[in-house]
């Protein structure tokens, strides 16, 4: 830091020394005698003289620039040359070390949700939202983890718990979808899928704890990207009539009716819409 403040100066007091030379040596020069030359050549070689005087005095701040600001400039632009190599070292080692560092977790991540996914069907739940927790610690990228961990917390009749994880897991899900159309990307048929999957989970999650307006919302967002999937469309009707929404049981079971005439539940659901 020392030596790039010491250039700095030097290179202030170099162009202070310029101007007052050349400002000390003008009024000399303008004050030669020119009476005795021919009057066309008077002009030319008064500005002739003024310009060699201004010439030789630069030549000799070049020359002092040369053999003294030069190995400042040098040492300077060296140091800071040094100094971003080192940091350029110090930044790919620090990428390397967190790809290692994230490849260990992520493989740690996998064997405890393999082991959270063994406890649950064993009847586990505790030990299942144990481990699945500490997967998410390791590695939140996967969506897959979120959804075990909500599939965990409905187990164990923590519905409130479930509800947030999936609104969590349908946020996540609408960007990446949204990203994804935008781009024209070929895994978008996937995500909107997923995404509408999440939604009916939720939807059907807030149906079963009679909060009947939000499970509404959800279902019909899932409706939007699969609006002849026939499990939504059934949830989606039993809410309405519930909700005494004649008109929508009546579209929902139209639809329902079409896309699976074999479901059992058609001629009771019709009983029940005449009766709103």
């Amino acid at each position: 830091m020392f030596l790039v403040w010491l250039g700095v100066i030097l290179l202030i007091v170099a162009l202070a020394v310029i101007l007052f030379i050349i400002l000390h040596k003008m009024p000399l020069l303008a004050n030669i005698d020119i009476d005795n030359l021919p009057a066309e050549q008077a002009a030319a070689k008064k500005e002739a003289i003024i310009n060699d005087r201004i010439r030789r005095q630069l030549t000799r701040c070049g020359w002092w620039w040369r053999n003294i600001l030069s190995p400042v400039y040098a040492k300077i632009k060296g140091f800071f040359g040094q100094g971003y190599a080192k940091l350029k070292r110090l930044h790919r080692q620090q990428i390397k070390t967190k790809l290692q560092s994230q490849g260990l977790n992520e493989q740690r991540a996998k064997e405890l949700l393999l082991e959270a996914h063994e406890a649950l069907s064993q009847g586990r739940v505790n030990e299942a939202e144990q481990l699945v927790l500490e997967s998410l610690e390791l590695d939140q990228r996967q969506i897959d983890s979120f959804a075990f961990l909500a599939e965990v917390y409905n187990e164990a009749k923590k519905y409130k718990e479930a509800q947030e994880v999936w609104q969590y897991i349908v946020k996540r899900l609408t960007q990446k979808y949204r990203a994804e159309e935008l781009r024209r990307r070929p895994e978008t048929k996937d995500t909107k899928q997923k995404l509408a999957d999440y939604c009916y989970l939720l939807g059907q999650s807030y149906y079963r704890d009679g909060q009947l307006e939000r499970a509404d919302y959800y279902l019909k967002q899932a409706l939007k990207l699969a609006p002849k999937n026939p499990r939504y469309l059934d949830t989606m009707l039993a809410v309405s009539i519930m909700k005494k929404d004649r008109v929508t049981a009546v579209i929902i079971l139209d639809t329902l009716t079409a896309v699976d005439p074999n479901n059992g539940n058609l001629s009771n659901y019709l009983e029940q819409i005449k009766q709103l």
